[in-house]
C-alpha cells in the first residue's frame, strides 16, 4: 500500500522553526535553549530532525559558534516573518481570552428580560462587539443549528435538546388587557372565557404562544387568534386600541404598555425563560463570561463585580 506523501512525514513545526532561528540569532545551541526555554538536547533534536528530513545542511559549526549555511540564509527572512505572524496570532488569541476583543451573537425573544442582561454584560466588557437580534424562540433555535448564534434567550418548558443553559426566570402566561376592560376586575378567568375572546398573539414560532396553545388544546379549547405579530410592542399598541386581548408572559408587561395581566385559571400556564448556548461553545471565553454575568446582580457597577476566573 502506498502511503500518501503528506501523511508519511510529520509536518514542519513551529518548535523547529523557533529552535533554528534562535540558534542563528544567539550563535549557539546552549544560548538558543535558554532563549526558547527548552533543554539543549531539545534544540539539537529539532535541528537534526530538520536536516535529516530535508537532507540539507542548515547550520555550520566553527569552534563554539554556529552560523547559517547558505541554504538557510536565503530562508531566514521567511522564517522570521512566519514567527512574527505567529506571535501576532498568539497575541490576538490572548486578547480574546482576556476579553479585550471578540464578538458575541445573541438572539432574544423577550426584550424586557434580555436587554437588561445584555446591557449589564456590555458594561462589564465594553470591547466585546455584540450583535443582538429580536426573534421568536424557534427561529433562535434554528440559528443554533446553523451555527449562526452564540447565546439565545428562549421560552419553553425546558432547555432545548442539544443545548446547555440556565433558567433565567419563570412567569405566568396571562391575558393582557386594557385597564378599563370588563374582565380587568376579575381575579382570574377560565378557559371558557378565553375561548370567546379575540386574541392577539406572537407568531407561530413563539415559545409563549406554543405553550399557551398546547395548554388550550389540553383544556379542549381552540383560541380565536385574530392577528399574529412579530413584536410585543405592536401587540400592546393594538390592545390599547381595543382590537383584542393579548397573550403574554406576565414578566413582559410594564406600566408603559398600558395593559394589565389577567391570570387564566390553569396551573399549566407557566413559561420558563432560559439563556442557552451550544454545549461545545461553553468554554469559549465570550460565552463563558456571559454565563458568569448571569449570576451577577443587575445594576452593580462594573468595578464592583469581580471578573470571572
Amino acid at each position: 500500500m502506498t502511503i500518501p506523501r503528506s501523511r508519511s512525514r510529520s509536518a514542519l513545526s513551529l518548535g523547529q522553526l523557533r529552535a533554528l532561528e534562535a540558534v542563528v540569532r544567539t550563535g549557539s545551541f546552549s544560548a538558543a535553549a535558554k532563549d526558547v526555554g527548552v533543554s539543549q538536547p531539545s534544540i539539537s533534536n529539532h535541528i537534526q530532525g530538520l536536516e535529516g528530513r530535508y537532507k540539507t545542511k542548515l547550520l555550520v559549526k566553527s569552534g563554539y559558534s554556529v552560523t547559517p549555511a547558505p541554504a538557510l540564509k536565503a530562508l531566514l527572512p521567511k522564517i522570521r516573518a512566519a514567527l512574527a505572524l505567529t506571535r501576532d496570532i498568539e497575541s490576538e488569541l490572548a486578547r480574546q481570552t482576556t476579553l479585550t476583543a471578540g464578538d458575541l451573537r445573541i438572539g432574544y425573544s423577550t426584550y424586557q428580560l434580555a436587554i437588561p442582561r445584555i446591557s449589564h454584560f456590555m458594561s462589564r466588557y465594553p470591547d466585546i462587539v455584540i450583535e443582538a437580534r429580536a426573534l421568536a424562540t424557534q427561529d433562535i433555535l434554528d440559528l443554533f443549528e446553523n451555527g449562526d448564534i452564540d447565546i439565545g434567550f428562549v421560552t419553553g418548558k425546558e432547555i432545548p435538546a442539544g443545548l446547555d443553559g440556565e433558567l433565567l426566570m419563570q412567569s405566568r402566561i396571562v391575558l393582557a388587557a386594557p385597564s378599563d376592560h370588563p374582565l380587568a376586575t376579575r381575579d382570574q378567568v377560565t378557559w371558557t372565557d378565553v375561548a370567546k375572546l379575540p386574541l392577539l398573539q406572537r407568531e407561530s414560532t413563539s415559545g409563549t404562544r406554543r405553550l399557551f396553545e398546547g395548554a388550550a388544546t389540553v383544556a379542549g379549547i381552540k383560541p380565536k387568534t385574530i392577528l399574529a405579530l412579530g413584536s410585543w410592542g405592536s401587540i400592546a399598541t393594538l390592545i390599547r386600541s381595543g382590537l383584542g386581548l393579548g397573550i403574554a408572559m406576565e414578566a413582559e408587561l410594564s406600566e408603559r404598555d398600558g395593559c394589565i395581566p389577567i391570570p387564566i385559571s390553569d396551573p399549566a400556564l407557566i413559561a420558563r425563560h432560559y439563556v442557552v448556548w451550544q454545549k461545545e461553545m461553553a468554554k469559549v471565553a465570550t460565552v463563558e463570561a456571559f454565563r458568569a454575568s448571569l449570576l451577577e446582580p443587575l445594576g452593580v457597577p462594573a468595578n464592583d463585580v469581580p471578573a470571572p476566573t
